[in-house]
């Protein structure tokens, strides 16, 4: 073989080898291109067909920090909401955050004021049975002023639309309050009856408290009313004038009071509230305070102004009801009304034996001012009055029925209170509701 050939051998290959070269270079190139065509496109080719070339896309990756929680935490609450909002953090969401580390906080205030209270081990020591298991006043009144703390913290972080919305009861708590009271508080704020339950259990735990120390004094009465006083001046504070009086007709202790003891008489809605208005002007003057006890003067005082809030009652609702209206709040009449019907007799004759009491102690208050008579011709006619008034009852209750009217303590007390000069004052009793409920939340 010459060198010609030779020569022209190694080119031939030198050839094919760069063919070669050039061949997988250009199948490198079109890979990218194919693993990217989309889908769509490649469906929508027939077969057969060619796909289309389409552009490379340019990918880039860049490298970003993790997010971690400790980037917003804060050692103060503004600086935690403000780094919430700066993140772009849902308001709701921010007060809900914010809420619940609150809420903790001050649960585990309460939880330590509640256990500095030793457990009862001396089962047989006397007390309050009613009371066992519940927080004291004093535990009651430290826990609602914590309420009242966490209030304030949410109202400054949040303003007073944002405190409201924290506030703001989900349905089934509402349902379940409406539920337990019975009586519907939608004319007042949500943002103010979180504010009105704190007082009233303050105010009940501070009046509950002071009753609780032993037969009440002028002293204490005066305490008592004082609390009642601050009460209702507080609530004023938060309520508009016609909020605070449909407030008083479901809530305050007159307005329980008298849907209590005027059972049977059945007032209309505005009966209802006329005689609310006059009663509850007597009762923040001369309320009587359970378990105390009044003295001579103040109980002739308060007599008078009895007579005085009667007439106005009387006038607004006229005589026939009117009667009806104090047979059916009186002690006495209710006393006669409870034997008459244990002995089977009829409404008339409670009636009859009430309306003979009346006009008993209506004559018998004429012989006490007769000056002209001496104190024995008094005291003579004032017996003969209770004689009669005594055969009279018998004639219309029967032997049994005046004998049960008289076992009572009320027609006993009247009774003989006929025959006497100088009657004794009788503290009927009175079924008062010491403190108000509280309002829908």
């Amino acid at each position: 073989m010459n060198l010609q050939r030779l020569f022209l051998i190694s080119i031939l290959v030198n050839l094919v080898c760069l063919a070669g070269l050039f061949w997988m270079l250009t199948e490198r190139q079109q890979s990218p291109t194919q693993l990217v065509t989309p889908v769509s496109v490649a469906a929508s080719a027939g077969v057969g067909q060619a796909p289309a070339q389409e552009t490379p896309v340019e990918r880039i990756v860049r490298e970003v920090e993790a997010f971690h929680w400790s980037q917003i935490e804060a050692d103060d609450y503004q600086t935690y909401v403000e780094n919430l909002r700066r993140i772009g953090c849902p308001e709701e969401t921010i007060r809900d955050l914010v809420k619940q580390d609150l809420d903790k906080l001050y649960d585990q205030r309460k939880a330590d004021i509640l256990s500095k209270a030793p457990a009862r081990k001396e089962f047989w020591k006397t007390g309050n049975p009613s009371s066992i298991g519940k927080p004291s006043a004093s535990a009651n009144s430290q826990m609602a002023q914590l309420d009242q703390e966490k209030n304030g913290v949410l109202g400054e972080l949040f303003g007073a639309p944002g405190l409201a919305a924290i506030n703001r009861p989900g349905p089934l708590a509402r349902a379940r309050s409406e539920a337990k009271s019975g009586y519907a508080m939608d004319f007042i704020p949500e943002e103010t009856k979180a504010e009105l339950n704190n007082l009233e259990r303050e105010f009940g735990s501070e009046l509950l408290k002071k009753m609780a120390q032993g037969a009440t004094d002028a002293q204490d009465i005066a305490e008592i009313r004082g609390l009642r006083t601050e009460r209702d001046e507080r609530i004023a504070t938060m309520l508009t004038p016609d909020q605070k009086t449909e407030y008083d007709l479901r809530n305050s202790p007159t307005a329980a009071n008298m849907r209590l003891q005027m059972d049977g008489f059945d007032p209309s809605e505005d009966e209802f509230r006329d005689i609310f208005a006059v009663r509850k002007n007597f009762d923040d003057e001369y309320g009587v305070v359970p378990g105390s006890n009044v003295s001579a003067s103040d109980m002739e005082s308060r007599q008078f102004a009895e007579q005085e809030m009667n007439k106005q009652i009387r006038d607004s609702l006229g005589d026939d009801r009117f009667q009806d209206y104090l047979r059916q709040t009186d002690y006495d009449y209710k006393s006669i009304s409870k034997i008459t019907e244990r002995q089977g007799l009829g409404d008339n004759i409670s009636a009859q034996v009430y309306e003979m009491k009346g006009g008993a102690e209506e004559l018998a208050r004429e012989i006490r001012m007769n000056t002209s008579l001496s104190i024995e011709e008094r005291q003579m006619q004032l017996g003969q009055i209770r004689t009669e008034t005594s055969r009279s009852i018998e004639s219309l209750m029967g032997g049994q029925g005046a004998v049960a009217l008289q076992g009572q303590a009320g027609g006993r007390n009247w009774l003989n209170n006929l025959g006497r000069v100088t009657p004794l004052p009788i503290a009927k009793p009175t079924f008062q509701v010491i403190t108000g409920g509280t309002p829908n939340p």
